[in-house]
């Protein structure tokens, strides 16, 4: 008789164990499914240097010499310029008492990459260099060539650490210009790069 009264009890206590358990291996299993797709990862770049940037692709007729420009332009210099009684100057105004080549204030804007870690360089990258194609055309998360705006250039071209002068896009991106020779029109096609930019190719 007992078994009787408490056989509807008992069958519905297993229920809803049964229920429960149910309710929890679906969480459980929603969990599981969340963590097997993990969230997109940022690839870094490599940053790799000028001299690797010549020998590849951009120290020939076709791209305009466009190592030898870079190489012989104020940019290249920015390394250089620190050990400079200029650099030290400034380097004085702006509170910084290390040596200017080894502080990161400085070495933020005057080398490629600056204020990365070491796992952003590859093995040719050479801070003497100063700042080179990369430090324009790449960034840290960004492998795709772009060409630089005005608000690219002013992350450094400010007085955020030092007065320089006036900063005037247009007028100073002409000095640094290095386009590649043109070519017929037939042969030539727009490739998008990141941020919804083009840039000519052939």
């Amino acid at each position: 008789m007992l078994s009787v009264v408490l056989g509807p009890v008992i069958f519905t206590g297993l229920i809803q164990i049964n229920q429960a358990t149910t309710a929890d291996e679906k969480f459980a299993s929603s969990l599981i499914l969340s963590k097997s797709i993990p969230l997109q990862e940022k690839v870094k770049y490599h940053y790799v240097g000028m001299e690797k940037c010549a020998s590849e692709c951009h120290n020939n007729e076709k791209m305009g010499f466009q190592y030898n420009r870079m190489k012989n332009g104020p940019h290249s210099n920015a390394f250089k310029i620190l050990n400079s009684g200029k650099g030290a100057v400034y380097a004085k105004k702006a509170g910084i008492k290390e040596n200017p080549q080894e502080s990161q204030v400085c070495l933020k804007c005057h080398v490629t990459g600056g204020g990365l870690d070491s796992s952003f360089f590859a093995a040719t990258y050479r801070k003497e260099e100063g700042v080179t194609c990369e430090a324009c055309h790449k960034g840290a998360y960004i492998s795709k060539a772009f060409i630089p705006k005005a608000e690219d250039c002013l992350k450094c071209h400010n007085d955020s650490v030092h007065r320089i002068s006036h900063f005037n896009f247009t007028r100073n991106i002409e000095k640094i210009s290095h386009p590649r020779p043109k070519v017929n029109p037939k042969e030539t096609r727009l490739l998008p790069l990141t941020h919804g930019r083009m840039v000519q190719m052939s």
